[in-house]
């Protein structure tokens, strides 16, 4: 019998971990390859993890409730069926010079911390990110080069470092305790007020928002945007489609179908950084920024929105809040985003400064539609305003850009048709 590990699956490019939240078989019961074996849940959604081969569930490594990083073993599988086993030992590259402390000698491994110089590295061999991840988890350069890389060319990826991390003997020194501050114990915090760990999905949140404010140089712009003949067209109109296509006509549907045209125009902003690369996608897949009962937030993807029609943007947008709410959605809903857009205006906001999500380049954020004073024709006159908050990263947009992108998005809303609102199909 071989052993064959059960591994935190990869839910995303920015899930770095999952919490266990049911086990669908016991411990030595037999299971079919690819029969569903688990359910996990990340901040994103919540998924079935299949089994990777057929056998008998030999352990569960992690209990319902606990967190696991990607690529972390979860559990074990007896089976006689040939498998790719994980490798428990990792490999010493080439690169490793002679005499390097590995994880374990008595040789004490140079670290990562706030008063000493960084070694000399090739930045092309370890991502900012993997560099990140090994500060935050007190890897030295010396265990970083016995880490077996499977990237390009060898290259080290977040999962082999997950991967290493959850095999590594646990005691090493805190990130503060490197910088040199004092550890912050829990009765001095009690005293300051009621303790509430943060949940799985509020970290990960959190630590994706930190990990884009550094990754990306931010930079807002805002557009006043003239929406009364929207609202008058929606007014008039939204029963009819209600009844038509059984989904709401909302602004957020209407800027999301005038928003996936426009970046036809505008690649560079349905664009992604890798490295010193800038991917220009061949699909517009938008995401939209969805607010849930329990204070998290996911981010469900309308695909191809540029080649839908708008009963079809607002039907697949209806069907993804929905999905959202119930704690259904699958993988599929909320991978490949290219462009984000994110409504805080339903809240009553006018104005925000939307965080890109990574490896986007750009998030788009609508305020709440109201009536506002304007001069029009030399005449002040009541109209429905709309904010844009335009958040891009200045590493490959512009300013002169921005603005022109902003300024085609209002020239698009206010050519909206009745016409354009009812086609069933393009």
């Amino acid at each position: 019998m071989k052993q064959v590990p059960i591994l935190m699956p990869q839910m995303g490019q920015s899930v770095a971990e999952g919490t266990i939240i049911k086990w669908l078989k016991q411990v030595g019961e037999t299971i079919a390859v690819d029969e569903k074996l688990l359910e996990v849940e990340t901040d994103k959604t919540t998924v079935e993890v299949e089994s990777p081969a057929a056998g008998r569930l030999a352990a569960c490594l992690k209990r319902e409730g606990e967190i696991a990083a990607a690529g972390e073993i979860i559990g074990l599988i007896e089976s006689e069926a040939a498998a790719d086993a994980l490798a428990l030992a990792p490999a010493v590259p080439p690169s490793v010079e002679k005499g390097a402390s590995a994880p374990g000698s008595s040789a004490p491994p140079s670290v990562f911390n706030g008063h000493a110089e960084l070694p000399e590295i090739s930045r092309d061999y370890y991502s900012p990110y993997v560099l990140r991840l090994a500060m935050q988890n007190n890897v030295s350069i010396a265990e970083l080069q016995t880490i077996r890389g499977t990237g390009r060319h060898g290259r080290i990826t977040r999962t082999d470092l997950l991967r290493h991390l959850a095999r590594r003997p646990v005691g090493a020194m805190s990130v503060s305790a490197l910088a040199g501050t004092p550890e912050v114990k829990a009765d001095d915090l009690a005293e300051l007020g009621e303790i509430v760990p943060m949940t799985s999905l509020r970290r990960t949140i959190a630590d994706h928002m930190v990990q884009s404010i550094h990754t990306s140089a931010h930079v807002m712009m805002v557009h006043a945007v003239d929406v009364t003949h929207i609202v008058e067209l929606r007014n008039r109109i939204k029963d009819d489609f209600f009844n038509k296509h059984n989904a709401k006509l909302t602004y957020t549907a209407v800027m999301l179908f005038v928003t996936s045209r426009v970046l036809r125009d505008f690649p560079k902003i349905n664009a992604s950084i890798y490295g010193t690369n800038i991917i220009l996608r061949k699909e517009i897949n938008i995401g939209c920024a969805v607010a849930l009962a329990d204070e998290t937030l996911v981010v469900p993807v309308v695909r191809q929105a540029d080649r839908m029609s708008f009963p079809e943007v607002a039907k697949e947008l209806s069907r993804l809040i929905g999905v959202a709410r119930a704690k259904a959605l699958k993988r599929a809903d909320v991978e490949g985003a290219t462009f984000t857009i994110s409504n805080f205006g339903s809240f009553g906001s006018l104005i925000g400064t939307p965080i890109i999500h990574q490896p986007q380049v750009a998030i788009l954020g609508m305020g709440a539609v109201f009536k506002a004073p304007v001069v029009l024709d030399g005449q002040v006159v009541v109209r429905d305003q709309l904010y844009l908050s335009f958040s891009f990263d200045h590493r490959i947009i512009d300013g002169e850009q921005g603005g022109r992108f902003l300024k085609a998005i209002e020239k698009a809303t206010g050519a909206l048709t009745e016409e354009a609102l009812s086609v069933d199909r393009l």
